[in-house]
């Protein structure tokens, strides 16, 4: 069970680097004779058979030999993928020969991935690192990047000098050497020990492309060295778009109360963009660091709004969106009725019973844009218990908190409302007279 939990892990963390790497391979349903079941020599006899796996169509039958090449194909990654749940030397034999004789980039990243899982269950494993190695160092191998990566994986701080060669054998701005930095950034996330961070710091250094940058600044945060997150505090600094977003998300990881209370400083001073401060307000650190902003006080009502809506993207669906919610409380009783609507509105998608209680009083604002917002906001935590408030919203002066009001009583009166509900059936508004009508023509 725990090999197996372990095979599951590696297989899903390589279908998010292999799709960060913009790696895509097809499913295979079809099986045909198996290239793994012939064994290394049947395997090479194939493949010179069929050379690059795409034969040219026959002029008698168009289409047909693409058909079946495109069947074989899909044969062999479903063979590939089987061998996973046989971890044994026969297959990792047969995977070492399938990787020297393919060239077909899809099976090519299954093997890849097959040989991983293998080697992490204590098979070939050594044989597997150097060939791993050799792999990723070879320039005319189609899927030397993810080599490197699955090397990393395995190896740990042994796979540095690896990342360094690997580093090495690209060379200025090419696309090319783009994909040999992108490669090596994902492999040195994978890495992310102190003794990484040299590494990752030169390779920043090579680039400012922040879809390279981005993987070597959330392995700096998992190394998590005064030096490495010295360099991305720098980086927050200086930086603007992606790079700054990055690194500082990157840097709001630290435990450091310092550079916590440094980030919060850059926020409120404008020192961080916005959509940096938007992906801040994702991480789980958000709570502590935004606490930290409205603790100190002095944003004026124009740059509470601001803030509100840079922030809001951390309320919706966020692990800590609650506890942020929390520490955005302090806005709601600071006396601006702008910024209490738009915070109870923001703070109320949060959920929970804790957020419930704060928004509750503003039910009975004098401000009717505070209590509009109030209202939408509190109705996610209405019960049987607590719905009788909604009675008070039935004359309020924006049609839409009335009409919501007429229907949400719908969902839980009963004949004690029978006096409020024949009140109700004299309102002015034709929709609230009739679904008062309606509720109390059931109730007889």
């Amino acid at each position: 069970m725990k090999d197996k939990k372990l095979q599951l892990s590696l297989l899903a963390f390589l279908a998010l680097v292999f799709a960060g790497a913009g790696i895509v391979w097809t499913i295979g349903g079809h099986r045909s004779k198996s290239a793994l079941q012939a064994g290394p020599k049947g395997l090479k006899t194939e493949m010179a058979k069929k050379g690059s796996g795409l034969p040219v169509p026959s002029l008698a039958h168009p289409g047909v030999a693409d058909q079946q090449a495109e069947q074989d194909r899909f044969g062999v990654i479903d063979e590939v993928r089987q061998a996973r749940m046989h971890p044994t030397p026969g297959n990792m034999k047969k995977l070492v020969a399938l990787l020297d004789t393919n060239k077909d980039t899809a099976i090519l990243s299954e093997a890849l991935n097959t040989l991983g899982v293998l080697a992490q269950q204590g098979v070939g494993r050594q044989e597997a690192g150097k060939l791993l190695a050799q792999k990723a160092l070879d320039k005319e191998f189609p899927s030397r990047g993810e080599a490197l990566m699955i090397a990393a994986i395995l190896e740990k701080n042994k796979a540095l000098p690896l990342v360094s060669a690997f580093l090495q054998s690209g060379g200025g701005q090419s696309p090319e050497n783009m994909a040999v930095l992108g490669y090596a950034s994902r492999a040195l996330s994978m890495i992310a020990t102190p003794e990484s961070v040299p590494i990752i710091e030169k390779l920043i250094s090579a680039t400012s492309d922040p879809d390279v940058r981005g993987p070597s600044f959330a392995a700096l945060a998992k190394a998590g060295t005064p030096r490495a997150f010295s360099i991305l505090q720098q980086q927050a600094q200086t930086s603007t778009g992606k790079n700054q977003a990055y690194s500082a998300a990157a840097l709001s990881e630290s435990k450091d109360p310092q550079i916590r209370q440094w980030i919060a400083g850059a926020i409120k001073d404008g020192t961080l963009g916005k959509d940096t401060v938007s992906m801040i307000a994702m991480m789980p650190t958000a709570p502590d660091i935004f606490g930290k902003v409205l603790a100190e006080g002095g944003l004026s009502p124009s740059k509470q709004l601001d803030l509100l809506k840079e922030i809001a993207p951390g309320l919706r669906g966020t692990p800590s969106r609650q506890k942020l919610a929390l520490a955005l409380a302090p806005l709601v009783f600071n006396g601006d009725s702008k910024v209490q609507a738009e915070t109870i509105k923001l703070i109320g998608e949060s959920g929970g019973k804790k957020v419930a209680d704060i928004i509750k009083p503003f039910l009975t604002s004098e401000d009717p844009d505070v209590r509009k917002s109030a209202f939408f906001s509190y109705m996610q935590f209405t019960s049987a218990d607590n719905y009788k408030y909604l009675f008070d919203f039935l004359n309020n002066q924006n049609p839409e908190t009335r009409r919501m009001a007429i229907f949400m009583i719908g969902k839980f009166y009963g004949a004690s409302d029978r006096g409020a509900l024949e009140e109700a059936s004299q309102s002015e508004d034709a929709f609230i007279r009739e679904k008062a009508k309606q509720y109390l023509s059931s109730l007889n």
